[in-house]
């Protein structure tokens, strides 16, 4: 496994467990004592600060058990991140619509803001199996 899908597949737990934890302390109280923005903020706080240290530990870690292909990115890497990039941003574009449809017909900002960040998450993910798959599979 090369550095790069070792650092993809890190970042692709590291983002499901963070946000996965974040929603599930969320959304029940908003979904059963209605949506405040006050409530979210330590809790999302929190998933920044977990993801940003844990996304270097587990690099500084991957790095270390192969210090020679820390730095190297080939032309198949490279083909591989703009497929994912381009195939994952079909998500995003959704999100940014529903989001958009949820503004329009006023709903609570929680709800606008929530339908942003579950976009931005949920493309991250769709981006890192997309690599995965195809780091796996071949493009």
């Amino acid at each position: 496994m090369s550095f790069q899908e070792k650092s993809n597949l890190v970042m692709t737990v590291i983002i499901a467990l963070v946000y996965g934890a974040y929603f599930a302390a969320v959304m029940p109280p908003a979904l059963s004592e209605g949506p405040s923005m006050e409530q979210v903020g330590p809790y999302l706080f929190g998933a920044v600060v977990f993801l940003v240290i844990g996304g270097v530990v587990a690099h500084i870690l991957v790095a270390m058990a192969a210090p020679k292909e820390s730095d190297e990115a080939d032309e198949r890497d490279k083909l591989i991140e703009m497929r994912a990039d381009a195939r994952s941003s079909y998500v995003l574009g959704a999100a940014a619509l529903l989001a958009l449809g949820l503004g329009l017909t006023e709903q609570h900002l929680f709800w606008v803001v929530h339908m942003i960040l579950g976009g931005l998450v949920a493309s991250e993910l769709v981006k890192g199996v997309l690599r995965a798959i195809d780091y796996r599979m071949g493009v």
